[in-house]
């Protein structure tokens, strides 16, 4: 069983390796995750890195890789596809959703122009979830391109894990994987309505949901009593671009952000954000509805400084009537 800290770190999606650090997250869009100490690079290298990234700092250098995303969003809104084919290394690969595998710039570009061409009014947005530094000059990214189309109902999305290198002064995408996205609704989630209890040897825990926004939103509270002391956590969760995003709030301040899916079976809540020392970190809890009175909460998938840490088991929790 969890211990308190444990628990605290989970119910906020972020679980530190350590119990006896302070509450380990930071939203990911908003703090730089810390960054390897990279091997010696040769000189053109160690210039390529000062000039796309203003130095050897980490801030730097991730400001540079979602200011080359943005870049991406400009280019492809205003049809300029000389832009994108800049921002591909000549012999980069798209994996796409359907499984297909797109090899060499020059293809990718044919691909993009055609899927542009054919919805004319089309435009994109990026919503990135966090930037793992892998060394001076290559970064992971992962996050969210959304698609809506003026002159159509509704939006298209798709989960991105990319890996951007520094060449020739600029951050270009050398792989790009796509993932189809089962977006759960407000509705899928209607049943978290209520007081909800899991009662332990560490910590007592409550959970309370209730709709806001107009019925397009759901509002949840958390909060734990333990001897090592009390803690409260607010989720917001609301629709928002065909995705079921999730924000999340603690009583010290800190916060994440991360998104809801649905595969009809269980209910995946994942969140992106950084621990204590500036590490990326990221978590999903599987939320499997075991009846109309009680759900399976499992932390899983927990990565912290690019180490993956253990998955934990679960907490079953009983609804207050």
């Amino acid at each position: 069983m969890m211990d308190a800290p444990s628990y605290r770190f989970g119910l906020v999606a972020l679980l530190a390796a350590s119990v006896c650090g302070g509450l380990a997250l930071q939203a990911q869009t908003r703090r730089p995750g810390a960054r390897p100490t990279p091997a010696p690079a040769a000189q053109p290298a160690q210039a390529d890195e000062k000039a796309a990234s203003g130095g050897s700092k980490p801030l730097g250098a991730e400001l540079a890789i979602r200011a080359a995303a943005d870049d991406y969003v400009k280019a492809f809104n205003a049809r300029d596809f000389q832009a994108i084919g800049q921002q591909w290394t000549e012999q980069a690969e798209l994996h796409t959703d359907n499984g297909n595998v797109v090899r060499g710039r020059d293809a990718i570009v044919a691909l993009i122009k055609a899927a542009g061409n054919h919805r004319p009014k089309a435009k994109i947005s990026i919503n990135i979830d966090s930037v793992v530094l892998l060394g001076a000059s290559a970064g992971r990214v992962h996050g969210t391109l959304h698609l809506k189309d003026e002159g159509e109902v509704g939006s298209w999305a798709t989960r991105f894990s990319s890996l951007r290198v520094l060449e020739s002064g600029q951050w270009r995408l050398a792989e790009s994987r796509e993932t189809s996205i089962a977006t759960a609704a407000i509705d899928d989630l209607a049943w978290l309505v209520g007081t909800w209890k899991a009662e332990g040897p560490a910590a007592d825990l409550t959970v309370r949901y209730e709709k806001a926004l107009g019925n397009k939103g759901l509002i949840g509270k958390i909060s734990g009593k333990s001897p090592a002391g009390d803690f409260e956590v607010v989720e917001v969760i609301q629709l928002r671009d065909g995705e079921l995003r999730t924000w999340i709030f603690d009583s010290t301040g800190l916060s994440g952000e991360g998104f809801w899916e649905h595969d009809g079976a269980r209910f995946n809540r994942t969140i992106h954000g950084t621990s204590a020392d500036g590490a990326p970190a990221s978590s999903v809890q599987v939320v499997t509805r075991t009846s109309s009175d009680s759900f399976l909460w499992s932390p899983i998938e927990r990565m912290r400084g690019g180490s993956r840490l253990p998955d934990l088991a679960h907490v079953k929790f009983t609804r207050v009537k």
